[in-house]
């Protein structure tokens, strides 16, 4: 310790770099909406017809990456609902592990994760069409 308060620009670096850590991790969820869409899910714009369960989604323009979203797993959250039909959508787990397969393209795309119907219905009321949602990889 004598070591960092003789070297006070040493203790302001060591400090910085956990500040920065520190915010790297908790910057680590992401805030958007999720829709869900219905089967047939093949083919899909990362396997083609090779299938891939059901609990899958599709990533809009946000975190698409030029397809480098492909095969990655998301954690999704339900928040809380978006319109006044269906106020409290949230159910089940509220939370789904699932798997980026397609594209959900910009021109319909009506959410940050387009979820395979499945997979919407085990956090929300599929009657609510939207939700708000939290996800992380």
């Amino acid at each position: 310790m004598a070591f960092l308060s003789n070297n006070p620009r040493i203790a302001l670096i060591l400090f910085s770099c956990l500040v920065m850590s520190f915010h790297s991790s908790a910057s680590a969820q992401n805030y958007g909406t999720a829709t869900y869409y219905t089967p047939p899910y093949m083919p899909s714009a990362c396997y083609g017809f090779a299938d891939q369960g059901v609990m899958i989604a599709a990533a809009s323009e946000a975190i698409w990456n030029g397809g480098g979203a492909c095969g990655q797993y998301y954690q999704v959250t339900c928040v809380s609902g978006t319109n006044a039909g269906t106020p409290y959508p949230c159910q089940g787990s509220s939370s789904v592990v699932v798997k980026i397969v397609d594209l959900c393209p910009a021109g319909s795309c009506r959410g940050t994760i387009d979820l395979s119907q499945e997979a919407f219905a085990s956090v929300a009321d599929t009657a609510s069409g939207v939700i708000n949602i939290s996800y992380q990889q």
